[in-house]
């Protein structure tokens, strides 16, 4: 495959197509990290979910079969895609709430400061 010519038009293409989105990409690996380290697992599923199967399946399938665009519009999904999910993720980020999760209780904490008060 790396001779055939068909196949590096369509790389190349895909990658014409889709590489000024691949920022909005980062913003939501970076963001949805953020989210994880605090604790926020189901947000992170919720978001990558939607992602695929809310967005970038669906619309692939649309762009491709009804309109002109044909299997340009399977590339054309990805960056649509992901600026779509990269500026829900931005929101879920910006709007905080992800601050209030608390990794361990209060119990949890007070039993850890009366074990090490036993032990010292």
């Amino acid at each position: 495959m790396p001779d055939d010519a068909a196949v590096i038009e369509a790389g190349a293409e895909f990658l014409r197509i889709g590489a000024p989105a691949w920022g909005f990409l980062g913003l939501q690996f970076a963001l949805t990290g953020v989210l994880r380290a605090s604790g926020n697992m189901v947000v992170t599923m919720v978001l990558t979910l939607v992602s695929q199967w809310v967005l970038l399946f669906p619309l692939a399938y649309v762009l491709s079969k009804h309109t002109p665009l044909g299997v340009q519009g399977i590339w054309w999904a990805f960056p649509a895609a992901n600026v779509a999910i990269g500026l829900v993720t931005l929101a879920v980020y910006a709007r905080g709430d992800w601050k209030k999760k608390r990794l361990l209780d209060e119990e949890e904490i007070l039993a850890g400061k009366v074990t090490d008060d036993i032990l010292r």
